[in-house]
C-alpha cells in the first residue's frame, strides 16, 4: 500500500525563503534559496527560537552601529577669518 502524499500548507514566504508544513506527518519544510530542510515541528521551533534570538542581536548591533555613524564628522569646517 502506498503512503498518501503530503499536503503542504504555507506558513510563511519571503523573497528568499518559504516555510511549509504537512500537518498529517508533522514535518516542516524549510526552503532557503537552494537549501531545503525537513524538520519535525519540535526541531523547527527550536531552530526558529535560535534564529529569532540571533536576528534580534544583529538588529541591536546594526541599530547601535547606525546610531554611531550619525555622529561621525563627514567634512571638517574651516573658518574664513
Amino acid at each position: 500500500m502506498r503512503k498518501k502524499p503530503c499536503t503542504h500548507e504555507y506558513l510563511a514566504a519571503t523573497e528568499s525563503a518559504r516555510v511549509l508544513i504537512c500537518k498529517e506527518c508533522g514535518i516542516v519544510h524549510l526552503h532557503i534559496q537552494n537549501l531545503a530542510m525537513r524538520l519535525e515541528v519540535r526541531e523547527f521551533l527550536g531552530l526558529a527560537d535560535t534564529l529569532t534570538e540571533a536576528a534580534n542581536r544583529v538588529r541591536v548591533d546594526e541599530k547601535e552601529k547606525t546610531r554611531h555613524q550619525e555622529f561621525n564628522v563627514l567634512k571638517s569646517a574651516h573658518r574664513l577669518n
